[in-house]
């Protein structure tokens, strides 16, 4: 009974701890909120923010929202240079698109990316895998890549899709991936508010998938498959990614030409992408 009765309380230190520990991160979190929320955006960074379309159609109240938590971002998040300077541009974009994809969600909300590698260009990964007893190695030249909360990107591939005003967006593909992975499983369904919203939003997703990948077979290249492209049919998550990226980049289209699929982001990011920007 002694046994017990120590182990019990062994546990019960052990839960106080987390406990205690996670109030700790919550006043330290609150604590950085306020005083960000007062602080002003410097200089440099609100010119930098006044050259984004997307910043600029920003309602004033999700402008104000998104201002801190730009600050809020790149004073928490880790940013590595890869063969190249990580300058203020550089962490003031991935900040605005990688807050623009959690606008919708509380502060601490889905917030688990810590670390942000930077490439001047696209980037080589090196990958193996084994087969049916056949072991292989390939080499994939990548734009982006996310993993164990960290996200790997190209600045010249950001750069061409804002320029371009492109429907793309690796910023917000990576981040949306991260997203994804949250539950452990990348599989294009990220945690959900409820379980109830489970079955409607696989049904709308695989659905689309399932057509869209049986269209494409055929050749018959319909205007939603040329919307969102061939990468996007490679596989759920990326499926999910790439509709990410048309729903803050392209949402008037979307909308459009898939309407249920927008629908359920609009439901996951709680935002409506089709009101805040401007139709092309």
């Amino acid at each position: 009974m002694a046994y017990y009765l120590i182990l019990m309380q062994f546990f019960l230190a052990l839960i106080a701890l987390f406990l205690f520990w996670k109030s700790i991160e919550y006043f330290v979190g609150m604590w950085r909120y306020k005083k960000f929320k007062t602080m002003p955006l410097p200089q440099n960074y609100r010119e930098t923010l006044l050259s984004l379309p997307h910043y600029l159609d920003l309602p004033g109240d999700l402008r104000e929202k998104i201002r801190t938590r730009i600050l809020l971002f790149i004073d928490q998040k880790e940013f590595v240079s890869a063969q190249m300077e990580i300058t203020e541009e550089i962490k003031v974009i991935i900040a605005f698109y990688a807050s623009l994809v959690r606008l919708g969600f509380e502060l601490d909300e889905h917030d688990k990316v810590a670390t942000i590698i930077v490439y001047p260009e696209d980037f080589v990964v090196d990958r193996s895998s084994t087969h049916n007893g056949i072991h292989t190695n390939r080499s994939s030249l990548l734009s982006g890549e996310s993993a164990n909360r960290t996200v790997v990107l190209s600045w010249q591939d950001i750069r061409h899709h804002i320029v371009s005003g492109s429907k793309e967006n690796v910023i917000i593909h990576e981040f949306a991936h991260e997203l994804d992975f949250e539950d452990g499983m990348p599989d294009g369904t990220p945690e959900l508010d409820t379980f109830s919203a489970y079955p409607r939003y696989a049904q709308v997703f695989s659905n689309a998938f399932i057509i869209l990948t049986k269209q494409v077979k055929r050749n018959l290249i319909t205007e939603q498959a040329a919307f969102l492209g061939s990468y996007a049919l490679e596989n759920e998550a990326e499926f999910f990614a790439v509709c990410s990226e048309r729903f803050f980049m392209a949402p008037h289209t979307l909308k459009r030409v898939l309407p249920d699929i927008y629908e359920e982001l609009h439901r996951f990011y709680r935002l409506d992408t089709a009101l805040m920007f401007k139709a092309p």
